[in-house]
């Protein structure tokens, strides 16, 4: 299984860095089609769980598609159109569905639900992957165009290896056992302090922040990396999934790969908004 989930990295990281390099195009192409598959394999959980969700899957994937659109033309306001729209949409597609299918919307999990089921996924999925999109087109033609996005997959992928070895190696302390059982105390730190190191070393020689902040900024980034892959976690017991999906072999789903960068790339755009 370990050969597996290596040999798919060994061929899914170089196309993810050439996509993110070359040019804001190509980033929101990447950033576009993973927005997608994303929120299909949300999609896909939430239909097919005990709760029998019935999301409007069309509107849903084309506002996944949206943000990384609107980070293309680095409009954030756009993104925010984009989900006003939906909602609106999905208010009056779901109520007409209600009145003409009452069926499809018995008991709690019915014409509220699935509104919030709708708009949640596209948004869960593609907001953080247009953030990014827009971080690489704002910055682009110069080399914080490749840090900012650098900081965010280091973070991600430091607090998930780093986490990894130390939690094999150390882990003793159950994190959150009832969500998931093998993530340790022992192995949050080891790669909390791994994700740091990244973050500071290209914090501080590609961007020129000061060291201080870059170690603030990577425990936060880790922690939140932590968090994102808790919560996805959280929700595939609520669906009664291992998996989100079957896409990556050796990782499951798309979203079993991102769930941590995603609430990481969020909040690396928050700090640019704030510190640029």
């Amino acid at each position: 299984m370990l050969g597996t989930r290596v040999l798919s990295a060994l061929v899914l990281v170089p196309l993810v860095l050439a996509g993110l390099y070359f040019s804001p195009l190509t980033t929101a192409l990447l950033t576009g089609v993973a927005a997608v598959l994303g929120t299909n394999e949300f999609y896909t959980m939430a239909s097919n769980s005990r709760f029998r969700f019935r999301p409007l899957a069309l509107p849903g994937y084309a506002l996944a598609l949206a943000f990384s659109l609107a980070g293309f033309v680095k409009r954030v306001d756009l993104m925010l159109l984009a989900v006003g729209l939906l909602a609106i949409y999905a208010l009056l597609t779901l109520g007409l569905r209600h009145r003409i299918e009452p069926s499809l919307e018995t008991g709690k999990y019915g014409f509220a639900a699935n509104w919030g089921m709708t708009l949640f996924p596209p948004t869960y999925v593609g907001l953080p992957l247009g953030l990014i999109t827009l971080i690489r087109a704002r910055f682009d033609g110069t080399n914080e165009a490749y840090w900012w996005v650098l900081i965010a997959l280091l973070a991600t992928w430091g607090a998930d290896t780093g986490g990894y070895f130390a939690g094999r190696a150390f882990g003793r302390h159950k994190l959150a056992p009832k969500i998931s059982p093998k993530k340790t105390v022992e192995g949050a730190i080891g790669g909390i302090i791994a994700g740091t190191i990244g973050v500071v070393i290209v914090g501080t020689q590609g961007l020129s922040i000061e060291a201080y902040i870059c170690v603030l900024l990577g425990i936060v980034l880790c922690i939140a990396s932590i968090i994102g892959d808790l919560f996805e976690s959280w929700v595939k017991r609520r669906f009664e999934v291992k998996d989100s999906g079957k896409l990556i072999p050796g990782h499951g789903g798309l979203l079993d790969r991102i769930d941590s960068f995603l609430v990481v790339a969020l909040l690396t755009y928050v700090f640019i908004a704030i510190y640029r």
